[in-house]
């Protein structure tokens, strides 16, 4: 059976940044004093309190081990047992860079000179923090006494750059993490350690399901064959659900000119992210493809469209490439190579809000589709960097809140996260553990259309700018499926599984008949193995289990002869001689619906919402 998963620490609302903030920023400062006890050369770079912790970096003569994280964490255990006060005071400029030159601090030096107001600089006067013998820069908030800090555990160490500047030198980071009790603590930990037991990158090797080999590239994705079944069955389905919503799908060039980035905005604003040019021809460079949208109004503008064709519903799985920096690639869910399900709707004012609704209508069914649960609605808004003009912005903020309020939809206002060219209704959705992920966005562009000049022949026999609703339902197959993996921790439903049935037959005998079933579940669909290996029963049965598998059919004398199986599913109740036409019919209906796995299990919605 599945271990029951422990929810997160339930934080009451209102309380996280009044009592969890001023408490972790103060386990990194008691950190930062027990590190200057045990390494007095240390050089103090940042400690603020994090989603779920703290962290502080530290340059350090050599580099810290586990033993060292055992050592710190027992002198901040003294130190709390001090309860020694946290004590503010101010001193002017001139005073705090003599104060920390002196104590051989030059990180702290430089954030003074900097008067950096998030640092603990203002107005000319510096702020410090004092508790025991250990001062640091600081504008707080902290709690009273170090006693107050009762449950907290050190968790890693990391590089990391100082202020984030590769061109500055790499510090060494340590991660902690503290809560308001012990018991809160606890449910944390175990949340870590299920968290860490689903981690993609783990089931994914363990599983066979995807590698990134260092002679291909950093953050390119190479799907293996029991993953690439997954991706088959999630692509055909998509397929299969735009076709019957009207959607045109096309393809579009991975490589394309650069005169059309710079028409879009992309070079001029995008460009750091992009790889090119290419010099493919003399007087031509070249870009590699970073987004499918100027492909899709090119196709839209491959003759003069009516209004009569409106509304316009173009997609695609159309494989991008963007730079990533290295420190930031993640296994699946951060790559420099993936594929998105761009699909765009090309449709006059009249229509925009009836396909905003149909879009939000498909993308919660997709989330119902695969188990996931507690949608937060928010609509993003512009940000500082972005195309357009205000007038501009206006009208489609406009639009997709509208489109939201008239439905009676609930959102929360995300002030300027929308992406540079569009603002746009971000749906984020929990998974089986209460992890809240990125889910399919709907975005109204005001700009590309402008800048292409896409119109369309009205009724009056006049041009008028189309309206371009950009719209993902997966996002990226890459993050969406890595995201998969984990939320069901490797056991995916029939419908995706790689490896949906195992015929087992129990002696020799029975190998003829195994065949058998596994060609009749073949006809069917069905992704079959065999296992006619001269293994004993039980070791094939334990290596189906490992595989994943959803079903094991195993075929002894009685079975054969009598023209049954015995079913044991990869969770759940065996069951015993069930003939072979009620299995098929029972499995056929499982895959057509798409039921969720036996063993799959959904934490209350509420159960993560406690980190800050």
């Amino acid at each position: 059976m599945v271990a029951k998963m422990r929810p997160m620490p339930k934080v009451e609302r209102g309380k996280s940044d009044e009592e969890l903030i001023p408490l972790r920023h103060s386990a990194a400062h008691v950190m930062a004093g027990a590190v200057l006890d045990l390494f007095p050369e240390a050089k103090l770079g940042i400690g603020p309190a994090i989603k779920d912790g703290f962290y502080y970096d530290f340059e350090l003569s050599r580099a810290l081990t586990p033993e060292d994280l055992a050592q710190i964490e027992a002198r901040m255990r003294e130190v709390v047992g001090l309860n020694a006060s946290f004590q503010r005071e101010t001193m002017s400029r001139e005073e705090g860079l003599r104060y920390f030159r002196e104590r051989r601090q030059p990180y702290k030096v430089e954030l003074i000179e900097g008067f950096d107001p998030e640092e603990g600089a203002e107005g000319g006067q510096v702020s410090t923090y004092q508790h025991a013998d250990f001062v640091d820069l600081c504008k707080g908030p902290h709690l009273g006494r170090t006693g107050e800090i009762r449950a907290f555990k050190l968790m890693s160490i990391a590089g990391a750059y100082w202020r984030g500047d590769e061109k500055k030198p790499m510090l060494q980071r340590i991660y902690g993490t503290a809560w308001l009790s012990q018991a809160d603590l606890d449910l944390y930990l175990a949340h870590l350690a299920e968290v860490e037991r689903r981690d993609h990158r783990k089931l994914g090797k363990e599983l066979e399901l995807f590698d990134i080999d260092e002679e291909i590239g950093s953050g390119l994705v190479l799907w293996l064959p029991n993953l690439s079944a997954v991706r088959e069955e999630l692509e055909a389905w998509w397929r299969r659900v735009h076709h019957d919503r009207g959607y045109t799908l096309v393809y579009t060039p991975h490589i394309a000119s650069e005169r059309i980035y710079q028409r879009s905005g992309h070079i001029e604003k995008y460009g750091e992210n992009m790889y090119g040019p290419l010099e493919l021809e003399e007087h031509q460079r070249f870009w590699i493809k970073p987004m499918n949208c100027p492909g899709h109004i090119k196709v839209f503008q491959s003759r003069l469209r009516s209004y009569r064709e409106l509304p316009l519903r173009i997609g695609e799985l159309g494989t991008v490439y963007r730079y990533e920096r290295s420190g930031t690639l993640h296994g699946m869910l951060r790559v420099r190579g993936f594929t998105q399900d761009d699909s765009h709707i090309f449709c006059s004012w009249a229509d925009a809000q009836a396909e905003i609704g149909k879009v939000f209508e498909l993308a919660m069914e997709f989330m119902r589709v695969f188990g996931y649960t507690d949608p937060v609605i928010y609509l993003s808004t512009r940000p500082a960097k972005r195309l357009g003009t205000d007038e501009m912005w206006d009208r489609a903020e406009s639009a997709l809140r509208e489109a939201l309020e008239r439905r009676g939809v609930q959102y929360r206002l995300d002030q300027g996260g929308g992406v540079f060219y569009a603002p746009k209704i971000d749906i984020k959705m929990r998974d089986a553990i209460g992890r809240e992920w990125q889910g399919p966005t709907i975005q109204i562009d005001l700009n590309l259309p402008d800048r292409f000049d896409v119109t369309y022949v009205t009724e009056k026999g006049e041009r008028e700018r189309a309206v371009m609703i950009h719209r993902v339902l997966y996002g990226s197959l890459e993050r969406f499926v890595g995201g998969l993996i984990e939320h069901y921790a490797g056991n995916f439903p029939l419908w995706l599984s790689w490896l949906q049935v195992v015929v087992i037959p129990i002696k020799p005998e029975q190998n003829e008949r195994s065949r058998e079933i596994g060609a009749a579940l073949s006809e069917r669909g069905f992704r079959v193995e065999v296992d006619d290996r001269g293994l004993d029963m039980r070791e094939k049965i334990k290596q189906a289990q490992s595989r994943k598998a959803s079903y094991m059919l195993i075929v002894g004398a009685r079975e054969a002869a009598a023209g049954t199986v015995s079913i044991r599913p990869r969770h759940g109740p065996q069951e015993q001689n069930v003939r072979l036409e009620d299995l098929l019919s029972r499995l056929e209906e499982e895959r057509a619906t798409k039921a969720l796995p036996s063993d799959f299990r959904v934490e209350a919605p509420s159960v993560a919402a406690a980190v800050t």
